[in-house]
């Protein structure tokens, strides 16, 4: 029952090629760098289909992580996580709303990310419950300008319309 309602959020909301159509945009472009994935995810019939690992070529570095030992990469948790300018890139998809204290996960991978490195981000807005009880927040435009504050060259789009989005993606730099 929750794969059939999953993949019905995904065709109502359509987050996921609105989160795709941005990472591939990036992707393209990125060569030679050190990234971090935060919430890699589990492999469903062996592909890891919740990681953006596939949109990145082989000259990256890339490492996946995940919350769940189960899932098979490195267990991290972003609000314990003590890296710093470590990483040119770090990825934290459909992660936050899952995150309780979520300004000490923001805080950690903006020390994380070495000087001018990119955080490419995504959260919910307007979007079923999931995940649960692990699903904490849904975020604001106004609360990601206030969030993502040390952050410079902030862009932020999002999927649906502007006053009921479905989500939104952010491109920001340390």
């Amino acid at each position: 029952m929750k794969a059939i309602f999953r993949k019905f959020s995904h065709i109502l909301f359509r987050t996921r090629p609105f989160v795709n159509k941005h990472l591939k945009k990036f992707a393209k472009n990125c060569n030679n760098k050190k990234i971090l994935e935060l919430g890699s995810g589990k492999s469903e019939k062996g592909k890891h289909s919740y990681s953006s690992k596939k949109f990145f070529n082989l000259t990256n570095d890339f490492l996946q992580t995940d919350m769940n030992p189960d899932f098979g990469h490195k267990v991290l948790d972003a609000t314990k996580m003590n890296y710093k300018n470590e990483f040119d890139v770090i990825l934290c998809l459909n992660v936050l709303e899952h995150v309780y204290e979520f300004q000490k996960a923001i805080d950690n991978i903006h020390a994380a990310l070495k000087p001018q490195g990119t955080l490419l981000f995504f959260v919910p807005g307007y979007y079923p419950l999931h995940d649960e009880p692990h699903d904490y927040w849904r975020f604001t435009e106004h609360s990601l300008k206030k969030i993502f504050q040390n952050f410079s060259n902030i862009k932020i789009s999002h999927s649906g319309v502007r006053q009921y989005p479905f989500g939104y993606f952010i491109e920001a730099n340390k």
